[in-house]
């Protein structure tokens, strides 16, 4: 009870560490991507917090059984450097039983990844997506920041700022390269005092209204330029669109995918893999065990980086299989296999010293029968 109850929280606890290191390093590219659609104008930047907590459960899929490998392999790898795993073979404990003393954290681990997979991350995708999708419907203006270039299409818009009412620009500037094949690219800066949106009533097209200012039009490195002032400039705006698309397979909730799978291979795949999700979980506990036993004066750390590449390639495995369904061009027997073939290898690691052994005693037995 006492070794069990030592192995489990030290196994816990290392893993809760490891995942929170890995989310946080993953998680900071989102980050970076979220905040440079949020600078572009592409995103409102009150919905960064939202979007991320949304986003997050569909990380924690692969890295909680990621935390937990690397967990497995630093707690027993510390275990055999200080001698301790050689003192519990000593009295009587053998490796099947330590694997035995796995068992609660690894369920555990399995159960909040299911969790994850077939609920939580699924939900939390679709609510990105619904933000997403209202994001792209908004009118243009609600996302300009005054005192900010932004992307608006092809062009680049600055506006000094914002009317009170939020429908009108302020002290705009508008910029535009223009490339007509065989000639140097024309730079347009057009200037206004205002502008706002209107939308043509036979055709839904938006355009942006400008009012009182100047248009010019130049190619850098000439002196010459053209000038045109107006009272009305007219520009047709690029229709909204969500900036990921909707319907993806990531947002399915479970029992959907379960009724529609059967005619979609696509909807098979996505099954599949949120099936192999928490799979991954026992397989990489055994492959951890079995991987690290480390000599004293080897380090803890020497199996380190090929055990995590042993586990990558599981992984990149059975999402290789998962695109193969997806496209029709593979059975669904192929990620089980690929699981099986995984479980079977971790299986082989754990015993190859017993197998060693054995072999061993069967040469010296037909040696002294000869």
């Amino acid at each position: 009870m006492i070794i069990r109850r030592y192995i489990s929280l030290q196994v816990l606890g290392s893993t809760a560490a490891v995942t929170l290191v890995l989310t946080v390093i993953l998680m900071s590219g989102r980050v970076i991507k979220y905040f440079g659609m949020a600078a572009d104008g592409r995103m409102d930047v009150k919905l960064l917090t939202a979007v991320l907590l949304y986003r997050l459960p569909g990380f924690l899929d692969l890295i909680i059984p990621l935390g937990l490998f690397i967990a497995v392999l630093l707690t027993f790898g510390r275990l055999y450097l200080d001698n301790e795993m050689t003192v519990l073979h000593a009295s009587g404990v053998s490796r099947a039983r330590i694997v035995s003393h796995l068992l609660l954290p690894m369920f555990v681990v399995m159960g909040v990844v299911a969790c994850t997979s077939f609920y939580i991350t699924p939900t939390g995708n679709a609510a990105a997506e619904r933000l997403f999708a209202e994001q792209a419907q908004k009118n243009t203006f609600d996302l300009v920041r005054p005192g900010r270039f932004q992307a608006l299409g092809r062009r680049t818009l600055y506006a000094a700022e914002l009317s009170p009412d939020r429908q009108r620009l302020l002290g705009v500037r508008l910029f535009e390269s223009k490339r007509i094949a065989g000639q140097p690219a024309r730079q347009i800066l057009v200037a206004a005092e205002s502008g706002s949106t209107r939308r043509d009533a036979a055709t839904g097209e938006r355009y942006l209204v400008l009012l009182n200012g100047v248009r010019y039009e130049l190619v850098p490195g000439q002196a010459a330029y053209r000038e045109l002032s107006f009272a009305r400039y007219e520009l047709r705006l690029p229709e909204p669109a969500a900036v990921e698309g909707l319907g993806k397979l990531s947002s399915y909730d479970t029992a959907r995918l379960l009724e529609e799978k059967a005619a979609n291979p696509a909807l098979r795949g996505e099954w599949l893999w949120r099936m192999s999700l928490p799979l991954f979980v026992p397989v990489a506990t055994l492959l951890a065990f079995s991987l690290s036993r480390v000599n004293p004066r080897q380090g803890r750390y020497l199996k380190l980086l090929p055990a995590i590449l042993l586990y990558l390639s599981y992984v990149v495995a059975v999402g290789a299989a998962r695109n193969a369904i997806d496209k029709g061009k593979g059975p669904e027997g192929l990620v089980w296999a690929i699981h099986v073939g995984y479980f079977l290898l971790a299986l082989l690691l754990l015993g190859f010293e017993q197998i060693k052994l054995r072999l061993y005693q069967w040469r010296e037995t037909r040696g002294v029968s000869a």
